[in-house]
């Protein structure tokens, strides 16, 4: 076929043709590559993004390393095909290595730059804005998405479809509102808004709010006939009311979309999944082969973060990962805490089902003290916590304790600033404190822990949380300095009422219960609050007593032995006839005095002698004999 004819038969496609004929193009390109066309670099890129609109990214490589001469000559004409593929087939060590000689400037240096001083990057910034959704990076997603939908004055992004991305990061992180403020307008004709809208209120608490939107929104999906959005729509109300608690309406929303959705559609995978969710599995009788292929576990590994969030996928691998856990399969080490942690548990422990959970929380103690010696970088976290978890179980509260403490002062010396480990051990040991009634020990930790008060937006949870544990140990000079300080920008009406001197008053708390009638209550049933027995007679022994009486026994037991020990002799031979009845063997002696019985010269009882006294004996037969002689008498 000549040159000139294929070209002029490329151009009479369309790569942007709505009759699906995106195959005919990449046919034609294909063959117009192999053959030497005039303008390489042109049908490559037309190449490229039929292949991209059919989905068919390893293709896409394929063809890329094929024609590789004309991809490194014309490499910046196909930055933006590449980027996309990188990221739809999540290869994020190629993604960042090809953006950062793409971009240069950090993301907040980019930003700050004119509409059209970034017009050329505008495509790029929409694809990095995506490779962070997907892979977690919410807050450098909601920056792009906000310049993108603050800088359109061209016109070149559809508005709506703006509004909806820079909704996305905000379902998954809803704490970013507060600190990047975005003016959120819901435009009613919308659906798509109204749906990510109701997303982002599920993420903050607000379900009756979300479930209006949600509800709203099936209603114009319906009568637009737009199927797909309908069942994503219902697939995240069925997921916000089993956040609210209304089991019984998730389950009528999920049976009917279970049977509608294809099977191995991500759609059916992430229902399935939730509708698992409600069985209260056992590791004694759960069939887990049988769950992993309900689950559909291997098709969900296929996808790899293709189909779902960043949020969704961490999901299921947690699932994944516990599955095989308690099915007594080798779990593999990878980047995540979770799958370190569980790989060392299973190796740890020889059979996670059957082996009692005492015998576990003891192997793993002694493991996480001897790893937390050695550093509290990395996984080390996720074994202190399932340790401790363990050690829960079993109310070992000490130990529990002094692990946590050990790990804290370990990572203290580290770093002294204040890390996520940190503050989760933080957060476990104040619930230990708690539960073993160690107000002194609180005290403590909370002076360390203000030796490294640095405030910051980011974790004004955290120190709220140190500032209310001052209170419970009746330190509210120290809490409301904390409370001051945090409290800037914020309105946190918790906070308020602990700084307001007048929310302590007794007359607040009298004007609260004034209007209550108390006899009204009693005549409907309700009880004071009262201990149902009486108190005990019998106290407990306390920790020095126990200490004694634990030493005492100890020594006894000691000295039982020692003189077990004298009379017998550890070196010598074992009786062979142990295992005969003592009378049976040939060194049996009876006692002197059973001896001295039935011989000459013994003193015996009368009761001894009259039994060997055989005068004295009667014969049955005469006896019987005489009895029937026996004449009758006179009257």
């Amino acid at each position: 076929m000549a040159r000139d004819s294929l070209t002029d038969l490329l151009g009479q496609l369309s790569v942007h043709s709505s009759h699906n004929e995106h195959f005919q193009v990449e046919k034609t390109c294909i063959e117009l590559l192999n053959s030497g066309c005039a303008n390489p670099n042109v049908v490559l890129k037309h190449c490229l993004v039929a292949i991209i609109k059919q989905d068919k990214y390893q293709q896409a490589l394929k063809v890329l390393a094929k024609h590789k001469v004309i991809h490194e000559k014309y490499a910046s004409q196909f930055r933006l095909e590449r980027l996309y593929i990188y990221y739809k087939l999540n290869k994020v060590e190629e993604f960042e290595k090809l953006y950062s000689s793409i971009v240069t400037d950090d993301i907040d240096s980019l930003l700050s730059k004119s509409e059209s001083q970034l017009s050329s990057l505008r495509g790029i910034l929409h694809v990095r804005a995506q490779f962070c959704v997907k892979n977690g990076f919410d807050e450098e997603a909601l920056k792009i998405y906000n310049y993108l939908a603050s800088h359109n004055n061209n016109g070149q992004d559809d508005n709506v479809e703006l509004l909806c991305n820079v909704r996305v990061p905000l379902t998954s992180s809803p704490e970013l509102l507060s600190e990047n403020p975005t003016e959120l307008h819901v435009i009613a004709d919308s659906h798509d808004l109204l749906f990510n809208q109701s997303m982002i209120l599920s993420a903050q608490g607000n379900f009756e709010e979300s479930i209006f939107l949600l509800e709203k929104a099936l209603q114009m999906a319906t009568s637009e006939d737009y199927k797909d959005d309908m069942n994503s729509i219902q697939l995240q109300l069925s997921y916000v009311y089993q956040l609210a608690g209304e089991k019984s309406k998730c389950k009528e929303l999920l049976e009917p979309l279970l049977e509608r959705l294809p099977a191995g559609t991500p759609l059916k995978l992430i229902a399935t999944n939730n509708i698992k969710s409600f069985i209260d599995f056992s590791k004694y009788k759960t069939n887990f082969n049988l769950l992993a292929r309900e689950l559909n576990v291997e098709k969900l590994n296929s996808f790899n973060l293709q189909k779902f969030t960043y949020e969704q996928w961490s999901l299921f691998q947690r699932n994944c990962l516990f599955i095989h856990l308690f099915n007594n399969v080798d779990i593999q080490s990878k980047s995540t805490i979770l799958s370190r942690t569980l790989s060392t548990y299973s190796k740890i422990v020889d059979n996670v089902v059957i082996e009692p959970y005492k015998t576990q929380a003891r192997k793993l103690y002694h493991n996480a003290v001897n790893t937390i010696k050695s550093g509290t970088q990395g996984s080390v976290i996720g074994l202190t916590l399932l340790a401790v978890q363990l050690l829960v179980v079993e109310k070992e509260w000490d130990n529990a304790i002094r692990l946590c403490e050990l790990f804290y002062n370990k990572s203290q010396d580290e770093e002294k600033q204040m890390t996520e480990s940190k503050k989760t051990i933080i957060y476990v040991l104040f619930e230990l404190y708690n539960v073993s009634n160690r107000n002194n020990s609180k005290s403590i930790l909370l002076k360390k822990i203000m030796s490294s008060f640095i405030p910051t937006t980011s974790e004004f949870e955290f120190w709220k949380h140190i500032g209310f544990q001052y209170l419970t140990v009746n330190d509210p000079r120290n809490a409301k300095n904390i409370f001051k300080i945090i409290s800037e920008g914020k309105d946190d009406t918790l906070i308020k009422g602990v700084l307001n001197e007048e929310d302590f008053s007794i007359e607040k708390g009298v004007g609260l219960v004034n209007s209550i009638d108390v006899d009204a209550l009693i005549e409907a049933g309700s009880k004071p609050l009262e201990t149902k027995s009486s108190k005990p007679n019998t106290f407990p022994i306390n920790r020095i007593a126990k200490k004694k009486h634990d030493l005492t026994k100890k020594k006894r037991k000691a000295q039982k032995l020692k003189k077990f020990l004298a009379t017998h002799d550890v070196n010598g031979t074992i009786d062979p006839e142990r295992w005969l009845p003592l009378r049976d063997r040939s060194t049996y002696r009876p006692k002197k005095k059973q001896l001295a019985k039935q011989t000459q010269g013994v003193t015996m009882s009368k009761k001894a002698e009259q039994a060997l006294d055989m005068s004295k004996k009667k014969s049955t037969k005469a006896q019987a004999s005489k009895k029937a002689t026996k004449k009758k008498g006179r009257k």
